[in-house]
Order: C-alpha cells, then sequence, then structure tokens
C-alpha cells in the first residue's frame, strides 16, 4: 500500500508540466516565489508562481467549496479561469493534454446546465478566438502532460494567453504572454516551439457570465461538495490512463532497482 500511495503521489506531481521553456514575447525576467501573484488575467483572474524546475507540490486548490486542481499548475488555471469568468468547470481529466481529446462539454456549476465545446485545430480555417483554451500536445521530457493556456486577446498577427507553471516571471501586463500566429493558405496558424492541438471554445450562446454574489452564495450553499459532472464521463479514459501510467513506474522503478 505504501509503495502505490508513493506512485500515486509522483503521478501527482508531473500532470502538467513544469516551468518548460516554451519561447515567448514581452516577457518580464521577474522571478516571483512560489505561492506569490505573478500577474491578473480577464479583471480578476489571478495567476500564481509555481516556484521553479525544483517545486513540487501535492497540495489542492478549491474555490468556494469547488475543486480547482493542483496547485499551481496549467489545468488549475484553466479551470479556475473558466469557473470565475462563465461559472463552469470540466471534468477531470489526466493531463492538459487530454483536455483536446476527453473533454467535449462545461458544466455550470450551480444548476448543472451543459455546454458544449467547439475544437479548432491548429491550422483551421477560422481564426484564434478570444477565452478559448489553448490546447498543447505532449511532447517528449518537456511536455509529457502537454500544456493548457486560456487565450485572453486576439490581435491581428498574435495572441495573449493567460497560465501557470509556464514559468514564473512576474507578467507585464495582463498577459503571461504574446505568441505569434500566421495566415497560410487559407488557416491560421499559431507558433509556439512545441506542438498545439489547436483551441477549444465554449458554445454558450452569451449565456454565461462571471461569478457574481448570488451566485457564489448559491455554490456556497452545496456545502463545499462539487456536484457531480453529469455532462459527460470520461472516467473510463481516466482509470485506464492513470493505472497504464502507474504500470510504468512500476517497470521503470522495478528495471532501476534490479
Amino acid at each position: 500500500m505504501k509503495f502505490l500511495l508513493i506512485l500515486i503521489n509522483i503521478y501527482l506531481l508531473v500532470k502538467c508540466d513544469n516551468n518548460v521553456d516554451i519561447p515567448s514575447q514581452s516577457v518580464n525576467r521577474t522571478v516571483v516565489p512560489y505561492n506569490t501573484i505573478v500577474g491578473y488575467a480577464s479583471t480578476n483572474v489571478e495567476a500564481y508562481s509555481n516556484g521553479n524546475d525544483s517545486q513540487t507540490t501535492t497540495e489542492y486548490n478549491s474555490l468556494y467549496g469547488i475543486f480547482m486542481g493542483i496547485k499551481w499548475q496549467c489545468v488549475e488555471y484553466a479551470r479556475r479561469w473558466l469557473f470565475i469568468r462563465k461559472g463552469c468547470v470540466f471534468d477531470s481529466i489526466d493531463g492538459a493534454a487530454d483536455i483536446w481529446t476527453q473533454i467535449d462539454y462545461v458544466q455550470r456549476v450551480d444548476n448543472k446546465k451543459c455546454f458544449s465545446v467547439k475544437k479548432y485545430s491548429n491550422g483551421s480555417p477560422n481564426p484564434p478566438r478570444n477565452e478559448s483554451l489553448l490546447i498543447y500536445n505532449r511532447s517528449g521530457i518537456a511536455l509529457p502532460f502537454g500544456h493548457v493556456a486560456i487565450i485572453v486577446d486576439v490581435l491581428s498577427n498574435s495572441i495573449r494567453v493567460a497560465e501557470e507553471n509556464y514559468d514564473s516571471y512576474l507578467w507585464i501586463g495582463n498577459y503571461s504572454r504574446e505568441i505569434p500566429y500566421k495566415y497560410l493558405n487559407g488557416n491560421y496558424y499559431i507558433e509556439d516551439k512545441y506542438p498545439i492541438a489547436g483551441w477549444i471554445s465554449i458554445i454558450d450562446y452569451n449565456q454565461t457570465k462571471p461569478l457574481d454574489q448570488y451566485t457564489i452564495n448559491n455554490i456556497i450553499k452545496l456545502n463545499g461538495t462539487s456536484p457531480d459532472f453529469i455532462c459527460s464521463n470520461n472516467s473510463i479514459y481516466h482509470f485506464i490512463s492513470f493505472y497504464s501510467y502507474l504500470i510504468f513506474i512500476f517497470v521503470l522503478l522495478k528495471n532501476y532497482y534490479m
């Protein structure tokens, strides 16, 4: 049992990328300590520093009793941004890259209303959309579980994103990085060092809104328990992926100690 707990802790610590070296524009090189705010996006969604490459934690973050994720991972920020700005959350996933393949709906927390999502592959004829989730694929040692950021602004030839666990630098504005994109042969390509799956937009028909005090009070009445995620069920994917990972770690450790 103790060995299994060790494997689970290892799994949790590497679910998201750890301070990956993705090139960016307009970066402030002021390093911020762990658990310190690095900036704000979309008016009121703060992002926290995850420290440095050696910083690991198994602490969880909740907001108004609703689970957000592991501090201060990219998935935690994406879920918290979605919660604060749209009152919705997405289901549990094993890594940031799995949002692309496993998340087809988000759910409003206070009444369980479901909203579908629209996925635009990198190289889509549709331009990047503001308030979309930008999903990175898994990519070797640098991005073993991918990465996710929030597109908070779309300019004529670049996007601005907000995120956690990319680096520990203080933001220079209301975004963490500016990433170029190009329009080529009728398609839009966001250009970064590591492969991008695409961006995901919430199809809400203007029915979602930022949290207000009335909604917060209703959520608090849930007594600190997240409602069941009824919009979709990726538990089978989660189960298979989780235990496949445990088997991989077990074989790795077994070979190491033999």
